[in-house]
């Protein structure tokens, strides 16, 4: 066998160098205040359109929690798309530069409000979209993001990634042929925590009277944040 093939079949032994499972993965909304719930913030979503636009949306409280999991996070959620980085780069002008090129420079890092976080929801018979997410959006408008001030609506989300136990790399071919190996649990290979969020956007409901499809009964929600980190969970 060829000394590259061997170098790259090597690089993928190794639980660093391996393919991950990115269909493993969980999304965690938890509430800034009280107990950390969303349950909480929902009560808070209730309050405020409470105060300004009474009687108009119908918010269950507790959808969220109800629907989430300690191991698994929201489990109606699905699929996510994170927020890239980019930075704007300029040039400076230099009157009478003759053949030399401008000068360049960071001009500033692509902002989060046009850059956000997006979440794929499922919509089941008491409706996530209907129910808290669209409340949330409009309590947003209410409140704003620079005062919190009381009845706090913001949460911080979790995205964490999930793949195989490095548990047995160190002999994949023995701990195989052994019917005794103990069962370890995935792993989290990284964890994106984006603070102060509050969902800005929706895509809007279809129906028909033709064949169910997917597109029917799940729809994308925009997030804003403040900031991200990401960081393996030790």
């Amino acid at each position: 066998m060829a000394q590259p093939i061997k170098q790259r079949i090597k690089v993928h032994q190794d639980w660093a160098g391996d393919i991950p499972l990115k269909n493993l993965w969980g999304v965690y909304f938890s509430g800034r205040d009280g107990d950390g719930t969303l349950t909480n913030v929902g009560s808070n979503i209730k309050q405020t359109l409470d105060d300004f636009q009474p009687g108009s949306f119908h918010v269950e409280t507790g959808l969220i929690d109800k629907f989430s999991s300690n191991d698994e996070g929201y489990l109606l959620a699905q699929g996510v798309s994170m927020p890239t980085e980019n930075v704007q780069v300029n040039t400076t002008d230099i009157r009478g530069a003759g053949g030399f090129i401008q000068g360049y420079y960071g001009e500033s890092r692509g902002k989060y409000g046009t850059n956000g976080l997006s979440i794929d929801f499922l919509e089941t018979n008491t409706d996530i979209f209907d129910f808290f997410i669209r409340p949330w959006i409009v309590a947003t408008s209410y409140k704003g993001l620079i005062e919190d001030g009381e009845n706090d609506i913001k949460c911080n989300i979790t995205v964490a990634q999930y793949s195989r136990t490095d548990a047995f790399y160190g002999d994949k071919w023995g701990s195989s042929q052994n019917p005794r190996r103990g069962f370890h649990e995935y792993k989290v290979r990284k964890q994106t925590n984006f603070h102060n969020c509050v969902p800005v956007s929706m895509a809007a409901d279809q129906m028909s009277y033709g064949e169910l499809s997917e597109s029917d009964i799940k729809r994308s929600v925009g997030w804003t944040f403040s900031h991200y980190d990401i960081n393996i969970p030790r």
